[in-house]
């Protein structure tokens, strides 16, 4: 089979075998992706070092002839958004970002909005440009990249975080929101509601995000 190339972000890792790892990457261009990366665990291995959580990387890969885990030929670090891992806020709001992808989309199902959505949150979350409203933005924005736009003159809130979330969903003043700590516990109790209920649960990292 002819070699692939593409970029991707690590959504999370386990273990193929005592030296080789299942990578899960969010692609551009193919979706979700999963390879098998060969002798990974090894002190030597060309691997090592790149293929961590959130990391941005290039891959080279050989796509299977029977399913859809294939296997790594090359991996280049394009980001590795090492600021994200030097604070437990960013890096729990990193990891959260990342597994709703991975909840949220199938195996190899191209969603280009929701791949620019992702890389543009952890570079943000990296530049250290992170903010309470980071949270419901990501969550509102995805749900649109997905298909599933809520309309905010349904939702069960009152009309200033109705008018809040209406201007994340139409990029409208995005520098200049802000949350009260009211508005923002019933803004993120609303979403985790309708997250849930779209994917069938929430991600398990919810629970460890910042209040």
């Amino acid at each position: 089979m002819p070699l692939t190339d593409t970029t991707g972000i690590v959504l999370r890792t386990s273990d193929w075998s005592e030296t080789s790892l299942i990578v899960t990457w969010f692609t551009r261009d193919l979706g979700k992706l999963r390879a098998v990366a060969k002798g990974a665990h090894r002190p030597k291995s060309q691997f090592r070092g790149k293929l961590d959580l959130f990391y941005l990387d290039d891959i080279v890969y050989v796509p299977s002839r029977r399913g859809d885990l294939h296997t790594l030929a090359e991996c280049y670090v394009e980001n590795p958004f090492v600021h994200i891992r030097e604070r437990l806020d960013l890096y729990a709001t990193a990891s959260y970002c990342c597994e709703l992808v991975d909840l949220a989309t199938e195996l190899e199902g191209p969603v280009p909005e929701l791949f620019e959505l992702l890389a543009g949150s952890l570079l943000s979350l990296d530049e250290g440009r992170f903010t309470p409203i980071s949270v419901p933005l990501f969550d509102l924005l995805a749900l649109d990249c997905l298909g599933f736009r809520p309309d905010p003159a349904r939702l069960d809130l009152d009309p200033g975080i109705r008018r809040i979330a209406s201007d994340i969903l139409d990029n409208k003043h995005l520098d200049r929101l802000r949350l009260t700590k009211p508005q923002f516990r019933a803004l993120d109790t609303t979403l985790a509601r309708l997250i849930g209920r779209q994917f069938g649960r929430l991600p398990r990292s919810r629970r460890l995000l910042p209040q």
